[in-house]
């Protein structure tokens, strides 16, 4: 019969993980379970080998670099994840039936561009919208719509990118300090209609995936969180 991996090993892997500096929970499930494979395929083998010895055999596969590289892969994999799902969102909108729509926000925007005595101020407004989302979104994102509140002594990498997502909002402010360099381009341009309308198709794209990256990921992660680990929210 082949031995299996105790429950109170587990606990000892759980353990092992935080002593080398894995705090994440959700990163150390993956690892224990990881390990604890490992330690039950030795032992199919050799089962007259210990715990500690079978642990330490598992854990110099990882390398000198430890558990780090794991680490890494999994904020990767995160990264990877959380995007596929942001253009299969951005993608809704362009296919029926949510195309109608877009189509119609982006024809309207051309037309009010064509019909505006001083079209360059749409552009300005569109970038006064954006700085006013900003300052809103900053001061906001801790919402309980989009905050997941954890209980005392857990951390998770899941968490960490949803709080790194909201931050990231800052680095839009750089697109409002731009709006002069678009104003000159609008002002240059205006008479070109095929130029005016890809400008309105990608003040309308942008708006899209910045409502998806802002808003509907946040919200995503957090079913999925509460999806896997409910447990540890407040």
């Amino acid at each position: 019969m082949n031995r299996k991996i105790t429950e109170e090993e587990t606990k000892q892997l759980f353990l092992f993980c935080r002593k080398r500096y894995v705090y994440h929970y959700d990163l150390q499930i993956e690892l224990v379970d990881h390990l604890a494979s490992a330690i039950e395929e030795q032992w199919k083998t050799d089962s007259e080998l210990t715990f500690n010895e079978a642990l330490k055999k598992s854990f110099a596969k990882f390398g000198i670099y430890g558990f780090s590289k794991i680490k890494k892969q999994k904020e990767k994999e995160l990264r990877r994840k959380y995007n596929r799902l942001l253009w299969k969102y951005f993608l809704e909108f362009y296919k029926l039936p949510k195309v109608i729509m877009t189509f119609a926000f982006t024809l309207g925007l051309f037309l009010l561009f064509q019909t505006s005595i001083k079209s360059s101020w749409i552009i300005l407004t569109y970038f006064l919208l954006i700085l006013i989302f900003i300052v809103y979104y900053y001061f906001n994102f801790t919402r309980n719509d989009y905050k997941i509140k954890l209980k005392p002594g857990k951390s998770f990498i899941l968490i960490n990118y949803l709080k790194s997502i909201q931050i990231s909002i800052i680095f839009l402010a750089q697109f409002p300090l731009q709006s002069l360099t678009f104003y000159n381009l609008f002002e240059k341009h205006s008479y070109n209609q095929w130029i005016m309308f890809t400008i309105s198709f990608f003040m309308v794209a942008f708006s899209i995936l910045l409502y998806g990256q802002f808003f509907f990921i946040p919200k995503k992660i957090k079913e999925h969180f509460m999806e896997h680990f409910a447990e540890f929210a407040v």
